[in-house]
């Protein structure tokens, strides 16, 4: 069995793409869920020490399918 997992940054996107697959035969077997992770952005100050920048967002929308043998 072929699976594929679809990472797709924005949520109508990844939908398209699910569509596009399920019409070549391929089956969901992991919902599209979106991920989202959080992080920090640092920079230098004059005495050459890391010094909070401030905080950056990411989410990815991610979903598994599997090719369905005939």
């Amino acid at each position: 069995m072929l699976e594929t997992i679809i990472t797709r940054q924005r949520k109508f996107e990844a939908e398209q793409a699910i569509s596009d697959l399920q019409k070549r035969g391929f089956e969901l077997t992991f919902p599209l869920t979106e991920f989202s992770r959080d992080g920090k952005i640092f920079d230098r100050d004059s005495y050459n020490r890391h010094t909070l920048a401030g905080n950056s967002f990411s989410s990815v929308w991610k979903a598994k399918l599997r090719k369905v043998d005939n």
